[in-house]
């Protein structure tokens, strides 16, 4: 323990030791997600960008990653359980006792403790688990409720409690059995990540589009159908984290308006304006994966070109998808694929459905 508290001492920065405090929060042997970590990060504030760089605030998470990983409080592995494979990171037990000894500002319940905190006025980050709830529970949260940054919970959570943590950074209800978001989080007005991953949450009120500092939305494997027709509004977003394989799924209206938008998983062309393809021209900053689905729509190699994938330099992988069944036989698969030229960085091609006679030469 004293050679990890002298890896910790040693740290570079301030922040970077807010950062590995911060991961006590998380069970011992977690496995956590290396995107989800840097945007939890993010959203608490720990990633200060300085005014003359240009570095994004992702690229000091990842800086501040590899610094815990050589100095030993972080171990790299790759988790398999999901589809795609991603990278995780674990702490060793003794590395999560140091985590919590040295983050006075974090409380975990669970089953064996009690909702009763000593030093409420300094708790900034609370997680609660399934075992912890009822009244002490409420009395807790409204006890903590001028003070909390950060609550993870995966119990319901009523509109009325919701609204009095006005403070509230990042709100995780992953896997929450709750069916419904309440309308009251339009109020946290400084919330910058939500996360509703694998929860029973199928309706997303229009109150969400209020949180125009929201920077990180987290929607995988929930039971959401459709997002809400104002989140073109959500100007700050940076991480939307949502899949759909339904083809028939219309995109919100105005995607392009989300300028500061790096992960979007698919978008599905539509017919009318403010859903065709133009609007990925506008999202310069897109990386990661893309899917576009229903190219069969775009009209022509111009039309294609709107979406300015050969500007888009940070996108590795990128499936091109058309519809597998259509009418009539004049296709422009050939002019349209020629317009979506994709960035030479691109490492991954995937093409789906296309009826023309050969490739785009060049």
């Amino acid at each position: 323990m004293q050679i990890l508290k002298l890896s910790f001492d040693n740290l570079p920065s301030p922040y970077i030791k807010k950062c590995f405090a911060y991961c006590c929060i998380f069970p011992k042997d977690s496995k956590i997600e290396r995107n989800m970590l840097i945007e939890l990060w993010m959203g608490e504030g720990f990633l200060q960008t300085d005014v003359k760089s240009q570095t994004m605030m992702e690229e000091i998470g990842m800086n501040y990653l590899r610094i815990l990983l050589q100095s030993s409080l972080f171990e790299e592995i790759i988790d398999e359980s999901d589809y795609p494979s991603k990278t995780c990171y674990q702490m060793h037990d003794l590395v999560h006792d140091l985590s919590e000894s040295m983050s006075k500002s974090t409380k975990v319940i669970n089953d064996r403790d009690t909702c009763i905190v000593d030093n409420g006025d300094q708790i900034r980050y609370l997680a609660i688990d399934s075992f912890g709830g009822g009244e002490d529970r409420d009395k807790l949260l409204e006890s903590l409720s001028t003070s909390l940054h950060t609550l993870f919970v995966n119990v319901d959570l009523s509109g009325d409690m919701l609204m009095k943590l006005k403070n509230l950074y990042v709100l995780n209800l992953s896997y929450t059995t709750t069916e419904e978001l309440p309308v009251s989080i339009g109020k946290l007005i400084h919330l910058r990540y939500v996360n509703l991953k694998r929860s029973a949450i199928g309706i997303l009120p229009d109150s969400l589009c209020k949180l125009y500092n929201l920077q990180t939305l987290t929607l995988s494997y929930s039971k959401v159908k459709d997002l809400p027709k104002g989140i073109r509004d959500l100007i700050s977003l940076r991480h939307l984290h949502y899949d759909i394989s339904d083809n028939d799924f219309q995109m919100p209206l105005e995607m392009g308006r989300l300028t500061c938008l790096q992960t979007l998983e698919f978008f599905n062309v539509g017919r009318e304006k403010g859903r065709q393809i133009e609007e990925l021209g506008s999202l310069k900053n897109l990386k990661g994966k893309l899917e576009i689905r229903n190219l069969e729509l775009v009209k022509g190699k111009e039309g294609a070109e709107e979406a300015k994938l050969s500007e888009k330099a940070n996108l590795f992988g990128l499936v091109l998808q058309w519809a597998c069944e259509r009418e009539g036989d004049d296709y422009n698969d050939e002019d349209v694929l020629d317009g979506l030229r994709p960035h030479p960085n691109l490492e991954e091609l995937v093409i789906w459905n296309f009826m023309g006679d050969q490739f785009p030469h060049g």
